[in-house]
């Protein structure tokens, strides 16, 4: 398991269908009726291992300290 920290403010609906392959839909929220969210819960415990933060790299920025990982919108 890996801390993960989300570091994002309101994301597309494109964004938030990538971090649902890996993350509970349920920690998005939609803004409005658009087709934008923002997370609800930033800070997560995820079972991540490398393959999949590089393919989450090609979509966010990533990056790996020593207590946690961040996941940052672009």
């Amino acid at each position: 398991m890996i801390n993960v920290y989300l570091s994002m403010g309101i994301i597309s609906g494109d964004d938030k269908r990538t971090l649902e392959e890996y993350i509970d839909s349920s920690n998005f929220k939609q803004r409005k009726s658009y087709d934008e969210y923002y997370v609800v819960n930033k800070t997560l415990d995820l079972n991540l291992d490398l393959r999949l933060l590089m393919i989450l790299a090609e979509s966010f920025d990533i990056e790996v300290h020593s207590d946690q990982v961040s996941i940052i919108d672009r």
